[in-house]
């Protein structure tokens, strides 16, 4: 564990060394944010509800995650970094755990950053009658509107389904010495399962239950709902699971070849 943990620490300071952590973490809140008060207006339908902004943010993982993991393995496979790597005392396993404990790590900082949504909601939330000598929290807590379950069940979805795809990133990064491919072939793996929850009626009867428990969204959806159910926790840390076998596979394949 403690070669993960090394692992996972140097890929996540080498990104906030350079401006890419940045660069993408701002881009996922500012179109989060974008399209939430552009196109919906959460502010201004007077309901309190953080729906609008969990799918928006559930979309744009689908883009953030992949360019969060396109170089994790195509960029050392082209600086001829992993033959360094395969001279340590490091296992394929550890090495392949440690970068994804990094991008779920960044993952992560980009979903907290939309913390300012329900914050502002519950604020917004608290009726004008409320007793004025409370304090903000208590009238937070007793008098808001906003379902904090729900609100934490949501976050946990969201990170759930940053952990699923950054999976799937790894395993396609390990497979190529392109980021341009890494990054195109994770966002198609990656965008046709979680758009198939939107197109179930054209989907043949017999076959929508194994579509609705293959799609992404269908998922997360239900956790954005407020209900915290394990089976859709298990399905994403299966994807995430399947995907670091895949990155474990074509790393014992290169050492073969």
């Amino acid at each position: 564990m403690t070669n993960v943990l090394a692992i996972a620490r140097r890929e996540f300071g080498a990104w906030f060394d350079s401006p890419l952590a940045y660069v993408i973490v701002a881009i996922y809140v500012i179109l989060v944010g974008g399209f939430a008060l552009w196109f919906d207006d959460i502010f201004s339908t007077g309901v309190v509800s953080l729906r609008t902004v969990f799918f928006w943010s559930a979309l744009f993982l689908v883009v953030l995650v992949p360019a969060v993991t396109m170089r994790l393995f195509a960029e050392e496979y082209r600086t001829g970094g992993i033959e360094l790597l395969a001279t340590l005392p490091i296992r394929d396993e550890e090495l392949v755990l440690g970068k994804f404990l990094a991008a779920v790590g960044l993952v992560t900082v980009g979903i907290l950053c939309t913390l300012g949504y329900p914050i502002t909601l519950a604020v917004l939330g608290v009726p004008e009658t409320s007793a004025s000598d409370s304090s903000l929290l208590v009238r937070l807590l007793n008098e808001g509107t906003l379902d904090l379950g729900t609100v934490l069940c949501g976050y946990l979805g969201l990170i759930a389904l940053g952990a699923a795809l950054a999976g799937v990133g790894i395993g396609i990064s390990a497979l190529t010495s392109s980021q341009i491919i890494a990054f195109l072939g994770a966002l198609l793996v990656s965008l046709f399962p979680f758009a198939l929850g939107n197109f179930l009626d054209r989907v043949p009867v017999e076959l929508v239950p194994l579509a609705q428990y293959l799609s992404l969204d269908y998922h997360f959806d239900n956790l954005a709902r407020g209900v915290l159910d394990t089976r859709d926790l298990f399905f994403y840390a299966s994807v995430a699971a399947l995907g670091l076998h895949v990155a474990v596979y074509a790393l014992q394949r290169r050492r073969w070849s």
